[in-house]
C-alpha cells in the first residue's frame, strides 16, 4: 500500500503515548492516518499480550479499519489480526457486561430487545399512563377543548408524540446512570410544580425497567450504562479490563456522549493513552441522540492534551473547498452576538502540487444554485439533472441529498417516471430482502389461493421469464390450484392438452410446478424453522439474502420454543413484527459490506446518512426555512404548538427539570436554549452535505406553497449571492483568457 502521509498526517504518526487530539476536515483521511498509527505502534510499541482498541460507531467503520490494519501489517511483514481490537461502543459495552454477568444477575444468554419492539413496549406503557392521567396529560394542552383541533392533536399527543417523547427521555435518564424508582420518587417529592412535564416519563421509565427486568432483556442504552456502571464501582475489575489495551483510539469523537467518554478515560488506564479524532464542524447527531459535540471542542481545550490538526484534503476542488471555509466566515460572523457556535475557525486546505492524489480539477465552475416556485417543481428538476448525470457513462457518481426521507421517496418516483434506476445509501439494493421466501410462505398457508399462486410465480419464476406468468393464467382458467398441482392421477405432462404442451417455455413452467408441489409437501413435513432453511436452498439464495433467510429461521424458532403448539400460518402472522428485527440484521449486514455507489444509478441519502460518503456529483435539495432555521420565527422540529408554551418542546423542558433536580441549576428558558442548539447542528448539517461534493454541487430551495412549507432558508440566501459572484469571477477569467 503507498502511503505518502501530508502535513498533519505525518505529526499524528509521530504519536508513542499519551493524550492527543486530532481535529480532522472532511477528507483528511483519518481513517486511513489512524489504522497506519495502529499498525505502526504494534509493530515498535506493544508487549504481546496487549492490543490497541479502536472505539467506532459504525459496523462498516469497524470493517473498514479492520482491513485497513491488516493491510498495513501485512507490508511490515506480521500477521493482520494481530494487537488490535475493533469494536462499535455497544459490542464493547456488551463485552465488558459479558466478563462479569453475575454483577447484574443474568447470565451469559441474556437477550438485547430490538428497537422495534422497545419501542412498542414504550407505546403500550405509555397508552397506559395516558388512561389512569388524562385529565393530567390534557393539562399539558394549550388548545381550547371546544376547538375543531382539540381531539386530532389530543390523538397525535397521546399516540405519537408522547410516545416519542418518553423514548427518548429513556435513553437520557440512563445517559445520566439513573434508576427508574430513584427517578420516580426524586421527581415525586421535587419542588417542580404539579404539572410538570418530567413526571410521566420519570413513572414510564420505572414501569418500564420492572418489565424488562421481568423479561430478562436489555436495550442498547443498557449496554453503556450497565458496562460503565461496572467499570466504576469495581477498580480491580476495571485495571483488569484496561491492562488488556496499550491505546485506546476513538473515532467520530464529535459524535461522543458523557458516558461514552467516561468509559474511554477508564479504559485508557493510568497512563492515559487516549487518541480522539474527530470534527466538530460535522457534528449532526444532538438533536435525535445524545451525542454532544462540545465534548470532543474541550478535550481539544485541555492543557494535557496534544492537538495535531489534519486540515488538507484530496476530496474535492478548489471552489467546493472555498464554498464550505466560506460557510465557516459566514457562521463565525452572522451568529457573533447570538449565543450560537454552529462551525469553528477551521479550514480546509487543498494538497501540495507534488500530492500524489491531488484535488480535482474541473472546467468552468462547477457549483450551482436556484430556487424553484414550489417543490413540485424543485423534486422534478433534481431528479431529471441527477438521472442526466449518472446516464453520462464517465464512471463518476451521483448523489442526491435531502433533510427528510419523505421527500427522497418522493424524488425516487420521479426518477422511476422517467425510466432510470436509483439506490438508497446504505443499501446494496432497493428490493426487499425477503420477497421470494414470504410469497413462498404466504402461499403455502394458503395454497388454494390462486392469487397467492400467482403471486409466487411472479416473484420466483417468471421475473426472469414473463412467459412463464402467461401460461399459469391460461392453465388457471381451466383447473384449480390443486388441480394443478396436486391432480388425482398425480402431477405429469399428459394433465395438459398436446396444444398447451407445445407451447414455448411449458418444459420450465412443468419443472415449477413440480418445484411447488415438493414445497408443499416439505411444509406438512418440516418444522417451520427448518423450512424455512429448506426453500432457501432450493431457490438457491446466497450472500446477504442466505444470512436473512437464515436470520428468519432463528426468529421462528424462538417463536416455537415460546409457542411450541403454533403452525405456520400462525408464524407467518408474525411477518410485521419479524420484518423489523430482519430490516435491522439487513442494515448491519449492509454497513459491515460498506456502501459503494454505482456510478450508473443515482444515490438517494438523507444529509444525516451522507456522513461519510462522497460523490463526484452532489444535488442538496430542499433549503428552506422549515429544514434549516435561522429566526424564532422559523418552524423548529421538536415543538409541539398544541402544547402550553413552557413545554412545546417537551424533551428540551423536562431536562431542564431534571438539571434542576439533579444541580439546582434552573434554566430560563429551556426552549430557546434548544432552539439556538437546532440552529447550530443544522448549520453543520449543510456544512456536512457540501463537503460530500468531489466535482459538482447544486444547491436548491423552494418558495411556499401550502400550509407546512416556508420560504427559501437565510444561509441558501447567503451561498446562492458568494455562488454568483464565483461563478461571475470564473466566466471573466474565461472571458478574458486567463483560464484554459
Amino acid at each position: 500500500m503507498d502511503f505518502k502521509p501530508r502535513a498533519g498526517q505525518k505529526e499524528v504518526l509521530e504519536y508513542r503515548g499519551g493524550q492527543l487530539a486530532v481535529p480532522a476536515v472532511p477528507g483528511a483521511g483519518k481513517t486511513t492516518v489512524l489504522a497506519h498509527l495502529a499498525a505502526e505502534l504494534i509493530a515498535s510499541e506493544l508487549d504481546n499480550d496487549q492490543k490497541i482498541l479502536i472505539v467506532t460507531y459504525m459496523n462498516s467503520a469497524v470493517a473498514n479499519f479492520r482491513k485497513r490494519i491488516g493491510d498495513f501489517l501485512a507490508e511490515k511483514g506480521l500477521p493482520r489480526s494481530r494487537g488490535y481490537s475493533v469494536k462499535t461502543l455497544h459490542s464493547l459495552a456488551l463485552g465488558i457486561i459479558k466478563e462479569k454477568p453475575e454483577a447484574r444477575l443474568i447470565n451469559q444468554d441474556f437477550e438485547l430487545i430490538e428497537s422495534g419492539r422497545r419501542y412498542r413496549w414504550i407505546k403500550d406503557l405509555c397508552r397506559k399512563w395516558a388512561g389512569e392521567n388524562s385529565n393530567l396529560l390534557q393539562q399539558f394542552f394549550n388548545l381550547d377543548k371546544n376547538s375543531y383541533q382539540f381531539d386530532k392533536y389530543l390523538k397525535k399527543w397521546k399516540e405519537d408524540d408522547f410516545p416519542a417523547y418518553v423514548a427518548s427521555m429513556i435513553s437520557y435518564f440512563k445517559l445520566k446512570l439513573l434508576e427508574g424508582e430513584e427517578l420516580k420518587n426524586m421527581v415525586k417529592y421535587s419542588s417542580l410544580k404539579p404539572a410538570n412535564i418530567l413526571t410521566p416519563a420519570a413513572e414510564i421509565f420505572s414501569e418500564y425497567e420492572f418489565r424488562m427486568a421481568q423479561a430478562g432483556l436489555l436495550d442498547f442504552d443498557d449496554l453503556v450504562q450497565q458496562s460503565l456502571k461496572l467499570l466504576k464501582d469495581d477498580s480491580e475489575f476495571t485495571e483488569r479490563i484496561a491492562a488488556q489495551y496499550a491505546f485506546v483510539f476513538e473515532d467520530e469523537a464529535q459524535d461522543s456522549n458523557q458516558a461514552q467518554e467516561e468509559m474511554l478515560y477508564l479504559l485508557a488506564g493510568k497512563n492515559n493513552n487516549l487518541v480522539r479524532v474527530g470534527d466538530s464542524n460535522q457534528a449532526i447527531t444532538g438533536t435525535f441522540t445524545l451525542s454532544d459535540p462540545d465534548i470532543f471542542r474541550s478535550y481539544c481545550r485541555r492543557e494535557d492534551v496534544e492537538v495535531e490538526t489534519m486540515a488538507v484534503s484530496s476530496r474535492s476542488t478548489q471552489d467546493i473547498i472555498d464554498l464550505a471555509n466560506y460557510l465557516v466566515d459566514w457562521s463565525q460572523e452572522e451568529f457573533s452576538e447570538r449565543d450560537i457556535d454552529p462551525l469553528e475557525e477551521k479550514y480546509i486546505k487543498p494538497t501540495a502540487a507534488d500530492d500524489p492524489s491531488p484535488n480535482p480539477e474541473v472546467e468552468g465552475y462547477r457549483i450551482g444554485s436556484r430556487a424553484f416556485k414550489d417543490w413540485k417543481t424543485e423534486k422534478k428538476f433534481i431528479a431529471r439533472q441527477a438521472l442526466r448525470k449518472a446516464r453520462e457513462n464517465n464512471k463518476q457518481t451521483t448523489a442526491v441529498l435531502m433533510p427528510t426521507g419523505w421527500q427522497l421517496e418522493e424524488i425516487a418516483r420521479e426518477i422511476n417516471a422517467l425510466g432510470g434506476d436509483f439506490q438508497l445509501a446504505g443499501s446494496s439494493s432497493r428490493d426487499a430482502f425477503l420477497t421470494e421466501l414470504e410469497v413462498i410462505l404466504k402461499f403455502l398457508t394458503s395454497p388454494a389461493s390462486s392469487d397467492n399462486l400467482k403471486l409466487l410465480f411472479a416473484e420466483v419464476f417468471g421475473r426472469e421469464r414473463e412467459v412463464l406468468n402467461q401460461l399459469l393464467e391460461e392453465a388457471l382458467a381451466a383447473k384449480e390450484n390443486q388441480e394443478l398441482i396436486f391432480p388425482l392421477s398425480g402431477l405429469n405432462r399428459d394433465n395438459f392438452e398436446l396444444e398447451f404442451r407445445k407451447k414455448d417455455g411449458f418444459d420450465q413452467f412443468f419443472k415449477s410446478l413440480t418445484q411447488v408441489q415438493g414445497w408443499l409437501e416439505a411444509s406438512m413435513e418440516l418444522p417451520p424453522d427448518e423450512l424455512v432453511l429448506f426453500l432457501a436452498e432450493r431457490i438457491e439464495l446466497t450472500g446477504k439474502k442466505l444470512a436473512l433467510a437464515q436470520n428468519l429461521a432463528l426468529e421462528f424458532g424462538r417463536l416455537l420454543k415460546e409457542n411450541p403448539a403454533w403452525r405456520l400460518d400462525q408464524l407467518t402472522a408474525e411477518l410485521p413484527e419479524i420484518r423489523d428485527r430482519i430490516r435491522q440484521f439487513a442494515e448491519t449486514l449492509t454497513e459491515m459490506e460498506g456502501f459503494e455507489a454505482k456510478p450508473d444509478q443515482v444515490t438517494l441519502s438523507t444529509l444525516h446518512k451522507a456522513k461519510g460518503m462522497e460523490w463526484d456529483t452532489v444535488f442538496i435539495g430542499s433549503l428552506t426555512s422549515s429544514h434549516f432555521q435561522h429566526d424564532n420565527d422559523d418552524y423548529f422540529m421538536g415543538e409541539k404548538f398544541y402544547l402550553n408554551e413552557e413545554i412545546k418542546n417537551p424533551k428540551a423542558s423536562a431536562r431542564a427539570e431534571l438539571e434542576f433536580i439533579l444541580n439546582e441549576k434552573k434554566e430560563r428558558n429551556a426552549d430557546h436554549k434548544a432552539r439556538q442548539e437546532l440552529i447550530a447542528e443544522r448549520v453543520r448539517l449543510l456544512y456536512v452535505g457540501i463537503t460530500r461534493a468531489r466535482r459538482n454541487l447544486f444547491l436548491s430551495t423552494h418558495q411556499k406553497r401550502g400550509k407546512w412549507d416556508k420560504e427559501p432558508a437565510f444561509i441558501f440566501s447567503s451561498l446562492e449571492k458568494f455562488i454568483a459572484e464565483k461563478k461571475e469571477e470564473t466566466q471573466g477569467r474565461i472571458n478574458s483568457g486567463e483560464d484554459k
